[in-house]
C-alpha cells in the first residue's frame, strides 16, 4: 500500500501492509499538521477483509470519498481520505500492468461474468455488466458529462481498460491502458466503480498458490526377509535313504 499526500502535496509514503498511524504526533507514520487532526488520529491496516481504516475514539470524523467515517471503514485502493484540510489517497504499491489496446469486440466467457459496481454518487450500488465490452464517459449512456471516454473489454481471458484521456485512475494511479483485476477501483472524475469478477478473483487466487511438489516415487514398505528353504543335495538324499534302510533291516532281524 502507498499513501499519496494530495493536499498539501508531498512525496508519497510507501507503507507495505501497515499498520499505518496517521495523526499530528511526531511519531506517527504520516504526520498531518492542521486543525481537526488529533494525535494518533487513525490507523490503516490490512487483514482478511482488505484495508481497514479505524478512527481513534474521541477523534473527529474522517471523510472517505466524501462519506463521513466515525469509527471504522473498509477501504479500496484509490480512495481519498480527508483529515481536516488534508487530503490523502490510498493506492496500490505499483501501477496496474499496462494492457494492449482493445481490439474488435468479441465474447470471452473464460473469465465468467464481470460487473462494474458504482460506489459513489446517486447511482451508488448499481451494477453494470461488461458483456463483452462496456463504454463509459463522453458520448455514452454512462457518465456522458465526462470530457473523455473509456472502454472495458474482455479479451483472451483478461479484462482490459483503455481511455482516450489521462484523467482516469485505476487503484489511485493515472492510467490510459491497464489490465484489470477483481476488486480494482476505477475512478472517472467523481465517479467510482469497483470491478466484480469472481472468475478473475479465482484465477488470481490459484496463481498465488505455491507450486505443487513433484510426486515422489512410491516407495513400497519394506517386507521382512523370507528364510530360504535349506538346499538338500542328491547325496544327502541318498545318505538319508541308506540310514533309513539300515534301521528297518535291524528291526527286521532283531525284533524287540
Amino acid at each position: 500500500m502507498r499513501v499519496v499526500c494530495v493536499q498539501p502535496a508531498r512525496e508519497p509514503v510507501a507503507c507495505g501492509d501497515g499498520p499505518i498511524r496517521i495523526g499530528s504526533a511526531p511519531g506517527d507514520d504520516i504526520v498531518l499538521t492542521s486543525t481537526g487532526v488529533e494525535r494518533h488520529h487513525a490507523t490503516i491496516e490490512s487483514d482478511a477483509r482488505g484495508l481497514v481504516l479505524t478512527v481513534a475514539p474521541g477523534c473527529p470524523r474522517i471523510y472517505v470519498n466524501a462519506r463521513a467515517v466515525r469509527e471504522r471503514a473498509l477501504l479500496h485502493y484509490g480512495d481519498t481520505l480527508t483529515f481536516g484540510s488534508n487530503k490523502l489517497r490510498v493506492t496500490s504499491d505499483a501501477a496496474p500492468a499496462e494492457g494492449m489496446t482493445p481490439g474488435p469486440v468479441r465474447g470471452d466467457d473464460a473469465i465468467g461474468p464481470v460487473m462494474l459496481r458504482i460506489v459513489s454518487g446517486p447511482e451508488s450500488g448499481r451494477a453494470i455488466a461488461v458483456e463483452p465490452a462496456l463504454h463509459l464517459g463522453a458520448g455514452t449512456r454512462y457518465f456522458g458529462a465526462l470530457p473523455y471516454s473509456c472502454r472495458i473489454e474482455r479479451s483472451s481471458g483478461n479484462l482490459l481498460f483503455a481511455s482516450d484521456g489521462a484523467q482516469a485512475r485505476i487503484n489511485g494511479w493515472h492510467c490510459q491502458r491497464a489490465v484489470l483485476g477483481a476488486g480494482d477501483q476505477i475512478t472517472l472524475g467523481e465517479h467510482r466503480l469497483l470491478v466484480e469478477a469472481p472468475g478473475l478473483q479465482y484465477a488470481a487466487h490459484v496463481a498465488s498458490l505455491p507450486a505443487a511438489p513433484h510426486p515422489a516415487a512410491v516407495v513400497s514398505p519394506l517386507e521382512p526377509e523370507r528364510a530360504e528353504p535349506p538346499q538338500v543335495g542328491i547325496w544327502g538324499l541318498i545318505l538319508a535313504a541308506a540310514v533309513l534302510a539300515t534301521v528297518i533291516a535291524l528291526i527286521l532281524y532283531f525284533p524287540l
